[in-house]
């Protein structure tokens, strides 16, 4: 398994966020790069990253992707990726989740790249952005192991759990109120989880199908709080310090954007 694995964050904020990014971050484990979810304006992201950050990301390391599900804050930058590498289709970028889901991005993504842009007037086709690889539950990778479940929320969304051997780490960015599910994460070491930070009511509906309001992350015990990283959060979540945040989050930490985070 991997002898070191850290975590380096591109972004950290919601949907609607305008302060910070989506909620983007890259493992290095044993110096191979994986993506987790592939938000829009990478651009602008890998940019802002190269000025403040400290770990320099050019849009070229995006060589393995994992996706969670198809809204448009976790997948919309492949199309920005397909372009920015539209004549390197001989080495197409790895993408990796079960076979409903890749399905579902060339769905999304047919109307905008399937016309050849190469003058010849053919068509272009998943593999030639895309070396899509469904997975199972439990796939090893290589230095290590996969597992996923869904979560509450819509469209059809995934989390992930990594095995590095000695370390396990998930991943879920988007994710309503179920107990039942959290559970999932009990042999975890680190956990990032979605947060909403304000009325439960703001969307018109419960937020509790979509998201998971800190008022009930905080219903949960103390060595749970304490291994979560929250992430997907509003711009509101914390004043101009980070450390005091506008709400009261418990044992819980916010994710930082562009930050190393050391894992193993």
């Amino acid at each position: 398994m991997a002898d070191s694995v850290t975590m380096y964050t591109l972004g950290v904020g919601d949907a609607f966020t305008t302060r910070h990014f989506n909620t983007h971050v890259v493992l290095d484990i044993d110096g191979r790069e994986i993506f987790l979810d592939c938000p829009p304006y990478l651009p602008k992201m890998l940019a802002s990253n190269k000025a403040e950050g400290s770990r320099p990301i050019e849009h070229t390391q995006y060589r393995e992707v994992f996706i969670t599900h198809m809204h448009a804050d976790h997948v919309n930058g492949l199309e920005e990726l397909a372009y920015l590498q539209y004549y390197r289709t001989e080495n197409p970028m790895k993408l990796y989740a079960p076979q409903w889901l890749l399905s579902d991005i060339w769905s999304s993504l047919r109307p905008s790249l399937e016309e050849s842009a190469r003058g010849d007037g053919g068509l272009a086709n998943f593999d030639w952005f895309f070396d899509g690889r469904p997975i199972e539950t439990g796939v090893d990778l290589g230095g290590f192991t996969v597992e996923f479940t869904e979560t509450r929320h819509h469209p059809r969304c995934l989390m992930y759990k990594f095995d590095f051997g000695g370390f396990k780490l998930a991943y879920a960015p988007d994710a309503g109120v179920d107990k039942e599910k959290w559970a999932w994460f009990d042999d975890c070491d680190l956990v990032l989880h979605d947060a909403w930070f304000g009325p439960t009511d703001a969307l018109g509906a419960d937020i509790r199908n979509l998201h998971s309001p800190i008022e009930d992350l905080l219903s949960m015990p103390e060595d749970f709080q304490k291994k979560v990283l929250l992430c997907h959060y509003a711009d509101d979540a914390y004043d101009e310090d980070p450390e005091q945040p506008n709400y009261e989050i418990g044992h819980y930490r916010l994710l930082k954007q562009f930050e190393t985070y050391r894992l193993k």
